[in-house]
């Protein structure tokens, strides 16, 4: 029963965190309507272009910054060391601000070498000084929301981050719209009309993000606040005798965030260096305009990656709540525990990634047009792929999670880094041999992040002699997205025949492949009861269930 219960808490911390950030994507999509088009192709190139380059930079400061922190925070806490656990929060405080000063100045100084040497772009270059303070704010916010993950409550983070995406979705768009007319009306005179609008929108849109970001800072600082007390009480219940010096906790801070830093940039950066890659080669080898290349990287970064970004984002959430909980079971030398959940979590994710992915690849055209306003022919063949990038992503992502839950902290670092190798190979071979443009990102992104799950399984199995099951986790849930999309290809085709209105079809398909694929689940099943019952609701959902008499 205390192992059901356990299963249960983590699963439920996940939902939270995933709750939180389905409806952060969802106004993120309901804002970039508006923005995209605000922003126009060409806007979007330089605005994705900017983030590209600042997320290299959150990657190599903050991003690893709540997991590392929740990893010894939940450690200390298992071993209820109290004052420690706040010494810790106190030091990566400092390393945190440090840190965040040092790359947001690196950003704001050296924005014209960025846009004009990097990526070939000047008018990048205002965007990237809007972007610099943002991150040595997220800094710091990583090390507050990976204290209270580490404490296993993720509802602080979970509202930080809803709060964040309002703020940024409100300043996004009257800032895009509002800086877009003043760099127009600047640049009368310079008769660069289309290039000071493109590049003072972007740096608009930007300006959400610096925004959001303050605001979720300071939210979290309040709860900081409200729980001085009951973090002094907690401290005072401290029996351990051991409280270590500030010397040590560095120590600590240093080895556990380097490792796991290292493993995230090594993971998230071939997607990042793609931009720079994709745009000398095209521009230096095949004499493709900046404006085209613009073009087709908005397409890519602003349709296709936003959208397949969200069902990964779910992976993410379980991996940020599956560290502390793997942390505990593993310190407490509970194996049966670790397994268990190793097993639950990846199993939900693939539940979670297939329909979705498998739902973007038959409808990714409707839905771009639905939401973009673009047209379904720009956009439906880049989206056949989605099914790829979201299960290989997720996959990975939460392999990831559970290496560094049993603090197997270098391991990942070496499994990116061997993919990261034959990604830099396969990504030029591609463009220049193959000559696929846009397309060779795209496949070079599937095959970067399944070599990274693959090396993740054998080494899951190696440390822990884990067999990584198959059948629940991965054939049936593949089987019953695909009987889902072909519901939905139905679906969306014949409406489109009787009445052509996609906006109708688009939603209504997707809202019959969800009723599909969840009987499909049940009908063949692929999860179980007990499985249902460790799930957010779950006692709700199987009584439904039995009353409609699919259990």
């Amino acid at each position: 029963m205390g192992n059901q219960s356990n299963k249960n808490s983590f699963l439920i911390q996940g939902s939270i965190l995933a709750f939180a950030g389905i409806l952060v994507r969802v106004i993120g999509l309901i804002y970039r309507i508006p923005l995209n088009r605000i922003l126009g192709d060409v806007g979007l190139g330089y605005y994705g272009t900017a983030f590209d380059f600042y997320n290299i930079l959150i990657l190599l400061s903050s991003q690893s910054m709540p997991l590392a922190v929740s990893k010894i925070i939940s450690e200390k806490l298992q071993k209820r060391q109290f004052r420690n656990a706040h010494k810790v929060f106190k030091g990566a405080l400092l390393y945190g601000t440090v840190i965040g000063v040092c790359f947001g100045l690196f950003l704001f100084l050296g924005a014209d070498w960025i846009a004009y040497t990097v990526y070939k772009m000047p008018p990048v270059s205002v965007a990237l000084r809007v972007l610099a303070p943002t991150l040595t704010i997220a800094c710091i916010l990583g090390v507050v929301r990976g204290y209270f993950q580490g404490m296993g409550n993720m509802v602080p983070t979970a509202v930080s981050q809803v709060f964040e995406q309002i703020i940024n979705a409100f300043v996004s768009i009257l800032a895009a719209y509002e800086l877009g007319a003043y760099g127009y009306s600047l640049s009368k005179v310079a008769k660069e009309a289309g290039v000071l609008k493109d590049s003072y929108a972007a740096a608009g849109g930007t300006l959400g993000t610096l925004a959001g970001a303050l605001t979720a800072l300071l939210f979290m600082f309040f709860i900081v606040w409200i729980n001085k007390d009951i973090i002094k009480k907690r401290k005072k219940r401290d029996r351990t005798g051991i409280e270590d010096s500030y010397g040590t906790i560095t120590k600590i801070i240093l080895w556990t965030i380097t490792p796991v830093l290292l493993s995230t940039t090594i993971y998230n950066i071939g997607n990042l260096l793609d931009n720079p890659i994709y745009q000398n080669i095209m521009v230096g080898i095949f004499h493709v305009s900046e404006k085209t290349n613009s073009a087709s990287w908005g397409i890519y970064s602003g349709y296709y990656r936003l959208l397949t970004t969200m069902p990964i984002a779910i992976a993410s959430s379980l991996s940020t709540a599956i560290v502390p909980s793997l942390v505990r079971s593993y310190t407490a030398k509970d194996q049966l525990a670790v397994k268990s959940k190793v097993t639950l979590a990846q199993k939900f994710s693939m539940l979670i990634a297939f329909p979705c992915g498998m739902g973007l690849s038959v409808l990714g055209g409707p839905i771009n047009a639905m939401l973009f306003g673009s047209k379904i022919n720009d956009t439906v063949i880049i989206m056949i792929f989605s099914v790829f990038t979201v299960v290989a992503f997720s996959l990975s992502t939460i392999s990831n999670a559970i290496l560094q839950g049993i603090d197997k902290l270098n391991v990942p670092i070496k499994n990116s880094a061997i993919s990261l190798g034959i990604h830099l190979i396969v990504l030029p071979v591609l463009l220049i041999v193959f000559r696929l443009g846009i397309y060779a990102v795209v496949i070079g992104d599937f095959t970067f992040a399944m070599t990274v799950a693959i090396l993740n399984s054998f080494s899951i199995k190696r440390y822990l002699g884990y067999r990584q099951e198959i059948q629940f986790t991965l054939i049936k849930p593949f089987i019953c997205a695909v009987v889902m999309g072909i519901g939905c290809l139905i679906v969306y085709k014949l409406g489109m025949l009787l009445l052509p209105i996609n906006a109708i079809w688009t939603i209504l398909a997707i809202l019959i492949g969800v009723c599909v694929y969840g009987i499909v689940l049940i009908f063949t099943k692929t999860i179980t009861e007990d499985e249902l019952y460790a799930m957010p609701k779950g006692t709700v959902l199987i009584g439904i269930l039995k009353k409609v008499h699919l259990l």
